[in-house]
């Protein structure tokens, strides 16, 4: 049983690691966007008070 799990937890590190390095899989953080002015989210964290008011 235990040859079985260490047989499925290889091939799943192997699929992944291929896919990194022929492109298929990005291994990134998905926790946040990197520049923040970048999610739409903040968007107006990073507006100036005109744009704001342009807007409503």
């Amino acid at each position: 049983m235990v040859i079985v799990l260490g047989v499925l937890v290889a091939v799943s590190l192997a699929a992944l690691l291929i896919g990194a390095v022929t492109g298929r899989v990005k291994l990134t953080s998905c926790c946040a966007v990197a520049d923040p002015r970048c999610d739409a989210r903040m968007r107006s964290a990073f507006e100036s008070p005109a744009e704001l008011n342009e807007r409503h």
